[in-house]
């Protein structure tokens, strides 16, 4: 067990240090939030005229749509970063030739992803802080204390992602190339996940999709805590679901990355690249 936790806590700073010593792509988590929400909401305010308010209003319920999309963005842009530098981050090891390497000693495997993360936990709990606080603190100063629950549902609601990057990181194994899946999925995510509206005004059969991934249920108890002061406890259904989701795509996503593992052992696909 000391062992395992040692390789959890090896790959955790390793990825942390990556992140300190190339900055850019972490403050791709603290701006890119707030430039899509300036495109989106600029175009809106066009295309809606001087009645763009009561319109977003009459759809959402909420007056502030500025703070209604930098939730939705934040935590869309951080799932994209979590799916995406899992399986990133294997294929670095691929291609500089330490996969292999690392999988060839007696570890568990199932700390070397948790390892990573890890690493991804604190950097998403910091961007959403830094992100949503201070969007609070310059527009909606009252709600500022409501960013602490909504911490708590951000890190329940970071296990189904993080078993979703688990299953993208299988592929990678397998498939090699991580960015073209995982750009698709990411785009089409934000389309169904109610990133910048709410999912009941999807067709019917998208709202499926929808409510299978965990994004939107994310989004949705983030809007109901910090737009309806509604308590965690309130929000029980939403979160079992999270829990149920964060259950079965944690098991499918290790399943999934065994199952390649095992395979590029026998076929030499540790050392392709």
């Amino acid at each position: 067990m000391i062992r395992d936790l040692r390789v959890l806590k090896a790959v955790m700073i390793k990825d942390l240090k990556h992140y300190y010593r190339y900055p850019s792509g972490t403050l791709f988590l603290f701006i890119v939030p707030f430039l899509f929400t300036f495109l989106l909401s600029t175009m809106g305010s066009f295309v809606g005229g001087t009645l763009a308010k009561e319109y977003f209003y009459l759809r959402t319920g909420v007056e502030n749509f500025f703070l209604y999309q930098i939730l939705g963005t934040n935590i869309w842009i951080m799932a994209w970063v979590i799916l995406e530098d899992i399986g990133t981050s294997i294929r670095n090891e691929q291609i500089k030739g330490t996969l292999e390497q690392n999988f060839l000693v007696p570890i568990n495997k199932f700390f070397f992803l948790l390892g990573l993360s890890f690493a991804h936990t604190l950097l998403a709990l910091l961007s959403f802080i830094v992100v949503v606080g201070s969007s609070l603190a310059l527009v909606d100063l009252e709600s500022l204390p409501r960013l602490f629950p909504s911490s708590l549902i951000l890190l329940l609601g970071l296990i189904p992602l993080f078993g979703l990057g688990f299953v993208f990181s299988s592929l990678v194994i397998h498939l090699k190339e991580p960015y073209s899946f995982t750009h698709l999925i990411n785009t089409f995510f934000s389309v169904v996940a109610g990133t910048y509206y709410p999912v009941h005004i999807l067709p019917y059969w998208v709202q499926w999709i929808s409510y299978s991934i965990p994004h939107t249920y994310l989004i949705d108890e983030m809007r109901k805590i910090i737009f309806s002061n509604q308590l965690v406890v309130e929000l029980y259904g939403n979160t079992i679901i999270l829990l149920s989701m964060g259950i079965i795509y944690m098991i499918l996503g290790l399943r999934l990355f065994r199952f390649f593992e095992r395979r590029a052992r026998i076929n030499g696909g540790l050392s392709k690249f």
